[in-house]
């Protein structure tokens, strides 16, 4: 099913192909792609969160790439989609299980051209062929606009701690196969 929403062999690599002006669906590589993930991730914590999360927020979030293996290991289960475009890495998201976007992270230098939307898309339709009721996610105040223009709706505010530091987001929650939640 994934090869339906990924546009090239799952054998590309980001920064061997050239392709300008295209962006590039392909599914995530184990080992090949941790350490650009991992970068793209700390970068968009670091610098896309600013405005909704303190330094200290933002660091122990980021945090989360430090162990490559780790997150290599994280990237590997369930689906996760990478979006390139040239040599850049611009986005990637994951579905894991196969009714929750556990990860969406876009690059700095391409927010705001509708890649969020095109991933949150992506893995709904992934979601849907795996029979899914529901999708749902755990967002930050980021991320938590882009999830509710795709029919998404806010089920719970939470809190978080990692080690001293809370990290508010946001259970979201979009119904597939149902015409509502109250039946």
């Amino acid at each position: 099913m994934i090869d339906d929403f990924t546009n090239t062999p799952a054998a590309l690599d980001c920064a061997v192909h050239r392709l300008p002006d295209t962006m590039i669906w392909r599914a995530y590589e184990p080992g090949r792609d941790a350490q650009p993930l991992a970068d793209l991730f700390r970068a968009a914590i670091l610098t896309l969160a600013a405005s909704h999360y303190d330094a200290a927020q933002r660091e122990v979030w980021a945090s989360g790439a430090d162990d490559l293996a780790g997150f290599d290991a994280r990237l590997a289960r369930g689906v996760t989609l990478v979006a390139c475009s040239s040599s850049e890495y611009a986005a990637f998201g994951q579905l894991f299980p196969s009714d929750h976007v556990e990860m969406l992270y876009v690059a700095p230098a391409w927010t705001r051209r509708g890649l969020a939307s095109a991933l949150i898309a992506r893995l709904e339709a992934i979601s849907r062929a795996a029979q899914a009721i529901t999708l749902d996610t755990d967002a930050s105040a980021l991320a938590r606009p882009v999830f509710e223009r795709a029919g998404f709706s806010l089920v719970a505010q939470e809190s978080v701690r990692r080690g001293s530091v809370s990290l508010p987001r946001f259970h979201l929650c979009k119904p597939l196969n149902a015409v509502s939640f109250s039946g």
